[in-house]
């Protein structure tokens, strides 16, 4: 697929790429959680650490937010609504300053898991949590441990945005346009697939324990 798809692993020798995944994790963790509820101050502050790491991993900025448009558009919306008193018809400056601060600090995290899944492989994830749980559950199996159970579910989250990428590339191979006809229509189709992925995944999962 020639153009670029969200949260999609990018190998690239970078220093990022080399860091250690479980410190890449604390940190997603950590500026996704830190920037809400953040004065116009820290959320620049914040902003300017992002575009510096992003820049010392090798990672293109406007490739942070590939596939945010809906998440960011939706958002915006939301926050216009909410700022608009119908009696009398006015706009709430306060409710709508919170508002773009809150959109801000999304866009943040959303940039902040770009640089997480495009860094980190989650196979190389799973290894250094279970190396942390060696010590405690080394009797249990594998299949059954947090390391297993939390990337299967971190998985899921780039195969969304694949599953939408591979539906809207069919949609517009048949000649459809871009817009709300086609987010009605796919998404459905994407929902059916990925529950479909979830399904095979859990079934693969019991065949191993053996139920």
């Amino acid at each position: 697929m020639a153009h670029s798809i969200a949260f999609e692993y990018t190998p690239v020798a970078g220093p990022l790429h080399r860091l250690h995944p479980i410190l890449k994790l604390a940190f997603m963790a950590g500026i996704s959680l830190g920037a809400l509820g953040q004065d116009t101050l820290v959320l620049i502050l914040i902003t300017f650490g992002v575009i510096i790491v992003a820049r010392w991993g090798k990672i293109p900025i406007q490739k942070l937010f590939v596939g945010s448009k809906p998440l960011l558009v939706t958002t915006t919306i939301i926050i216009l609504f909410s700022a608009v008193n119908l009696h009398p018809l006015n706009c709430d400056s306060k409710a709508l300053y919170g508002g773009l601060r809150f959109l801000w600090a999304i866009g943040i995290s959303f940039a902040a898991a770009s640089l997480f899944f495009y860094t980190t492989k989650l196979t190389e994830l799973r290894e250094a949590l279970e190396t942390l749980e060696n010590p405690l559950l080394r009797s249990q199996p594998h299949y059954l441990r947090f390391s297993l159970l939390f990337t299967l579910t971190m998985g899921f989250i780039p195969r969304i945005f694949f599953e939408w990428s591979e539906a809207e590339d069919a949609w517009l191979a048949r000649g459809g346009k871009k817009g709300l006809q086609m987010m009605i229509l796919l998404i459905p189709s994407v929902l059916e697939r990925l529950i479909m992925s979830a399904k095979e995944t859990a079934h693969a999962l019991e065949l191993r324990i053996g139920r």
